[in-house]
């Protein structure tokens, strides 16, 4: 074998290796990649599994501490038909997480903030009974000593209910609808829709689209949606011809610019409204005020130029 050909065979060993070399790197650190994401799915798989444990122990224990309370407050005459749909509910999340095999951080924490409201309204239902319970006693000590003095009973009642209503409150707000994504458009004789702040010449019509939020605490349930336009002047956009109409807060009536009835479903429903004023809106700004059954669930602004 000639020198120059020792050379060239000398230098194919050498680029041989190196090419081994290389591709026992990258073999080494695909392997390594492949068992750190694999421990770390592991140890993720391992906490959700944990989480999951937890929180469907926390379920159970408020399914069963409002199930006594539910038997509790029938037996003292209170109308329990709202609870039993809450606790129904939280059996069936309870048998959603249970059938979650891979982790999911969006359900844990959405669940997770779920089991705080529920123990605040236990909370609320214990000051309930027990309120209930001792104005009870009250009253069969009184009537068993003949001493019931009208008055004081007739104020006791009046405080009771007064208790009641602002318990009723608390609860309610969970299940309470909330829009969001609330858009308004102008829409000009063309039919041409547009975003935000207009000309008053550039439209006589408005639309107004949003989405309820997602709630699993409020039962499937019928409401009536409206919608205020109130002008720079602060006085509601009102017409009966084109659907407007009014309801009552506190023994005052109100006006609404317009109104559906809706069924919650709690699939992030869209709703659209649009109203045709027929003339030119005033010049200035406006706001959007969203109802639903009288309380609001959002709000919104545009300006007419």
């Amino acid at each position: 074998m000639s020198e120059n050909e020792a050379n060239k065979s000398k230098k194919r060993d050498k680029t041989q290796k190196i090419l081994i070399a290389a591709i026992v790197i990258v073999v080494v650190g695909m392997a390594f990649k492949i068992f750190t994401d694999f421990r770390s799915h592991k140890k993720l798989q391992a906490e959700f599994d944990q989480t999951k444990t937890q929180l469907s122990a926390q379920l159970d224990s408020i399914g069963g501490a409002l199930s006594s309370k539910i038997v509790t407050l029938a037996e003292l005459g209170k109308n329990i038909d709202s609870l039993v749909v809450l606790k129904d509910s939280i059996t069936a999340q309870r048998d959603q997480l249970q059938r979650t095999l891979k982790a999911n951080k969006a359900l844990i924490r959405r669940l997770d903030r779920k089991v705080n409201g529920y123990q605040e309204l236990l909370l609320a239902k214990d000051e309930e009974i027990k309120e209930l319970q001792e104005i009870n006693t009250a009253l069969l000590v009184e009537n068993n000593e003949l001493k019931v003095d009208k008055n004081e009973l007739n104020a006791t009642i009046r405080k009771q209910e007064e208790r009641e209503r602002e318990l009723k409150q608390k609860v309610s707000l969970v299940a309470k609808l909330k829009a969001e994504n609330v858009k308004v458009f102008s829409i000009n004789r063309r039919g041409k829709e547009r975003e935000g702040d207009f000309r008053s010449r550039q439209a006589q019509k408005i639309k107004v689209t949003f989405n309820l939020a997602d709630n699993e605490a409020a039962p499937v349930a019928g409401h009536q949606i409206m919608v205020q336009v109130i002008d720079p002047a602060g006085k509601v956009v009102f017409d009966v011809a084109k659907g407007s109409g009014s309801f009552k807060i506190g023994g005052k009536e109100q006006f609404y610019t317009a109104m559906q009835e809706i069924v919650f479903d709690n699939s992030k429903q869209v709703l659209t409204f649009v109203y045709d004023k027929g003339y030119k809106f005033k010049k200035g700004k406006h706001k959007i005020i969203l109802l639903s059954d009288t309380y609001e669930i959002g709000r919104a602004n545009f300006s007419v130029r």
